[in-house]
């Protein structure tokens, strides 16, 4: 019987373990059984084809939209390590398009809870998956992005996790995405304003394949999405 007791012990600690590190990687209206898989999608397209604009901004589809429940560092925002600074808001760009080049899936995205997502409502506020992969868990956990508050409870536990190992930006001196777009900065730190302005006011980010092909308005600085947004700025739609 012991060893009876042993074997289920050896079987279902991995199961469980499986199980739950699925269950992080769902969206979170899948895991609070608002089941996407019954819903159809509101855009989806393939990882290939999607502009990433910031670290929580993409377009898909040919909308721009943002990823609800995590605030990434700003496109030109610097974080400080062993008192070298490095380009964390760059870094939060660089990994959200890497999961979408190499997605083995089709990105699908739904409507997010826009009343929690802590951010502006001009962009659609959407949850999106690669399969099963919660693009938004996946960024918090590698320690990407920080976690909107009240947002989800499994984002915040997924957050703490990547600060008590030091991961990402959690190794690193900071100022939040929310006081860097204030005006606040570090001691030293050199944030870039990586938008330039149209003067037909429409903008474009550094990540943008027409970004050098732009005629620009140079009187107009523009340090992030939400900025631009402020001054009644519309992100230049990809070309139909």
């Amino acid at each position: 019987m012991q060893r009876l007791h042993h074997l289920f012990f050896l079987i279902a600690v991995p199961v469980l373990l499986a199980l739950a590190v699925y269950l992080q990687d769902k969206p979170v209206n899948a895991a609070n059984n608002a089941n996407h898989s019954d819903t159809p999608p509101a855009l989806e397209a393939e990882g290939r084809d999607i502009n990433v604009i910031d670290g929580d901004t993409i377009i898909i589809d040919g909308k721009v939209v943002d990823i609800a429940g995590l605030d990434a560092p700003e496109l030109g925002q610097q974080c400080r390590h062993n008192g070298s600074f490095w380009d964390c808001g760059m870094s939060a760009a660089m990994q959200l398009r890497k999961y979408f080049a190499m997605a083995p899936f089709t990105v699908q995205c739904w409507p997010g809870d826009e009343d929690r997502a802590g951010k502006a409502n001009d962009f659609p506020i959407v949850e999106c998956g690669i399969g099963d992969r919660d693009v938004a868990a996946a960024m918090i956990r590698d320690g990407e992005a920080l976690p909107i508050e009240g947002y989800s409870h499994r984002y915040d536990s997924l957050s703490a996790e990547a600060a008590n190992a030091e991961i990402g930006i959690h190794g690193s001196d900071m100022i939040a995405p929310s006081d860097w777009r204030a005006g606040k900065r570090l001691e030293g730190e050199t944030g870039r304003c990586l938008y330039v302005a149209t003067p037909d006011k429409h903008y474009v980010g550094t990540l943008d394949p027409r970004f050098d092909k732009i005629k620009t308005d140079n009187t107009i600085q523009i340090c992030s999405d939400e900025q631009a947004r402020t001054l009644d700025y519309e992100y230049l739609a990809p070309a139909p």
